[in-house]
């Protein structure tokens, strides 16, 4: 019996102490750091006792409203031990000029926080007023050089891009994100900073190929050349490795929005080959479009990044085919009527509920009405 109790009283005081010694911080960026608006931001910390190792990074605007939340997992030697986490986030535009990250732990019942982090108060960055024309628009490659010594097309259905602000570049590299440094010299001489970071999803071999390349050929580069909006790349034979052409900045209003993904209202947001039949156009405050079978419009206002879509008027069509098309179209209305927050992407634009969850993904096109 004394033995047991002895045993009861280690057990006590171990989960006292575990729970006294459980903490989540941010140790990067700093507080009151200024980060580029345009890049990739990394946040890392530390933790200990946290369940399963779980982490949400939450961006906040400087009236508390929440922006998006990114997950992630911190990484330790066993179960109670300190460990070390890390995430790239993408900030959501239009970018407030003051943004609130906090990190915390899911409780593994409800989902909220169980333990959180002291929220760290950023202001970001607003672009150089003296860019060069290598840094005023954004770029979208055209064509690469490849191991034949060829420049070849970009594979169809993929973006490689390249924002270049105040040392910093950054974009898509088909399928991963890039993030790295460079540097302008005299005259038209510029060098990257090596390796040049990704992020480390998985991509299907001709877009990982495409994109292992590209970040090579990234690496070559010692001048570039500006031509009739086109930029040029250059390694040290004055030969083009990379061909850009200019992107012209996407708005939310007076774009053509087409629907690549919408929210089923069950925790998910789906993709098939009607969702494009979903279109969207913003302008003075209506927006209009294709529901699916039937056209809408409805009002919207717009403050910063917050967006508010009132109730949508249609017409009475009902269509049997495509097949699903009258349940995708009443999904579709739903999803924007729960649209709180805006972000334009480099190829397209997301409306997020008030918690952050993606309700619709456009792509801009010609095709949307």
């Amino acid at each position: 019996m004394r033995t047991l109790r002895l045993v009861i009283l280690l057990l006590l005081f171990s989960s006292t102490g575990m729970a006294a010694d459980r903490y989540i911080i941010i140790d990067k960026p700093a507080e009151h750091a200024r980060v580029d608006p345009a890049q990739p931001l990394l946040v890392s910390g530390t933790g200990r006792g946290l369940f399963e190792g779980n982490v949400v990074v939450r961006v906040e605007d400087a009236a508390g409203r929440q922006l998006l939340q990114v997950p992630t997992t911190m990484k330790r030697d066993h179960i109670a031990a300190a460990g070390e986490w890390q995430v790239s986030i993408t900030l959501p535009r239009p970018v407030p000029g003051t943004i609130r990250l906090t990190a915390f732990s899911p409780s593994p019942k409800e989902g909220d926080a169980a333990i959180s982090s002291r929220s760290i108060i950023l202001t970001t960055q607003p672009p150089s007023a003296n860019q060069t024309g290598l840094e005023a628009p954004d770029w979208r490659l055209s064509r690469y050089h490849d191991e034949s010594g060829k420049m070849i097309p970009v594979l169809a259905d993929t973006a490689v891009t390249a924002r270049f602000r105040d040392g910093r570049v950054g974009g898509s590299a088909g399928c991963n994100r890039y993030f790295g440094s460079y540097t302008l010299g005299t005259d038209d001489q510029l060098s990257f900073s090596t390796p040049v970071g990704t992020t480390m999803m998985a991509c299907v071999p001709p877009v990982s190929e495409q994109e292992r390349h590209y970040l090579k050929d990234l690496s070559a580069v010692v001048a570039f050349q500006l031509e009739d909006g086109a930029l040029r790349l250059l390694d040290k034979d004055r030969k083009a490795v990379l061909e850009y052409t200019a992107v012209k900045p996407l708005a939310l209003e007076g774009t053509p929005w087409q629907a690549a993904g919408i929210n089923n209202g069950r925790g998910g947001v789906v993709s098939s080959a009607t969702t494009r039949l979903a279109t969207a156009r913003f302008n003075d405050g209506k927006v209009s479009g294709q529901a699916g079978c039937n056209t809408y419009n409805a009002s919207y206002e717009i403050t910063d990044d917050r967006i508010s879509i009132g109730s949508a008027m249609t017409t009475r069509m009902h269509c049997a085919e495509p097949d699903g098309i009258m349940d995708q179209e009443q999904e579709y209305l739903a999803a924007l009527s729960r649209a709180r927050v805006y972000e334009l992407t480099d190829s397209g634009l997301k409306l997020r509920d008030e918690n952050g969850s993606l309700q619709v993904n456009f792509v801009a096109g010609d095709k949307a009405q």
